[in-house]
């Protein structure tokens, strides 16, 4: 094991209960799986809010017209 694995090991296992999970979901999100497949699965609520019509900001105005009952310019 090289000399900054074991100075992690031994960080990690003088961490109050308390801290072991945020630093886990940090370590998790920079390590890849063992599989190779996807690194870790991203939660639920990704992805929520896409509407599949493209850049929504840039057609704000457009969206606001149609949706207020006026057509679009």
């Amino acid at each position: 094991m090289s000399t900054l694995r074991d100075e992690l090991h031994n960080l990690i296992d003088r961490l109050p209960e308390e801290q072991v999970a945020p630093i886990l979901a940090i370590v998790r999100e920079s390590t890849p799986a063992e599989d190779g497949g996807e690194e870790w699965p991203l939660p639920d609520f990704v992805g929520t809010l896409s509407s599949g019509k493209g850049d929504l900001a840039a057609r704000s105005s457009e969206i606001l017209r149609t949706e207020l009952g006026r057509q679009p310019e």
